[in-house]
């Protein structure tokens, strides 16, 4: 059974959009009411979301070593009980009149030192629909892992970046979805691998000679 939205942004009205602040992001404060589901209108009520670019979030995947390439870096926004070093995918904002694939290999390069060969769409999600405008876009992406250095640290200097590189065999996937992993595109790449990363792996490895 496919899910289709009850109502549309035909049944939004919007009266006053505000930026209150213009930063690393943006935060709007609205004025607005919907439809409700019994058809009559909501009362008008005031919103503040944070608004960001759509970014791409990629799962580095190499097919013929059967190994997933993953980066560790810092995140202050954490409670203090938690380390703010978190394990992620490659990721990145789209700019303005950019492809998800030209994010996706700048990123993968900047973030990881590889080049991606293919890109396998995953799916979309927004991370967080009542306070925050950005959707995020999953990709699995397949590169040779044979030259990773381990050692290195990467990530640009001008985004204060400072990254470290994990190679796992995709057979520890089950063993990380059991830690406490709490970056939400991290687990969920992980997840959709568990369920397509051998269909991928087989597809791949049929088109690679």
């Amino acid at each position: 059974m496919k899910y289709k939205p009850t109502y549309h942004h035909s049944d939004v009205e919007v009266t006053k959009d505000e930026v209150v602040y213009d930063g690393f992001f943006k935060m709007h404060k609205r004025e607005l009411r919907h439809r409700k589901f019994n058809g009559e209108w909501s009362e008008y009520m005031t919103r503040e979301m944070m608004v960001r670019s759509d970014a791409i979030c990629v799962l580095l995947f190499d097919p013929v070593l059967d190994k997933l390439l993953m980066i560790e870096q810092f995140r202050p926004c954490l409670p203090e009980h938690e380390s703010p070093w978190l394990l992620e995918v490659v990721a990145g904002m789209v700019e303005e009149g950019e492809a998800d694939e030209d994010v996706a290999r700048r990123e993968a390069f900047e973030e990881a030192g590889v080049e991606i060969k293919r890109l396998e769409y995953m799916f979309r999600f927004v991370p967080s629909p009542g306070g925050l405008v950005e959707h995020l876009r999953m990709y699995a992406g397949e590169i040779d892992s044979s030259a990773v250095d381990l050692e290195a640290t990467l990530g640009l200097d001008e985004e204060h970046e400072d990254i470290k590189l994990h190679l796992f065999d995709t057979s520890d996937v089950m063993s990380l979805l059991e830690q406490e992993i709490v970056n939400a595109s991290a687990i969920m790449a992980l997840q959709w691998f568990a369920l397509h990363g051998a269909k991928l792996k087989q597809k791949w490895l049929a088109t690679n000679n």
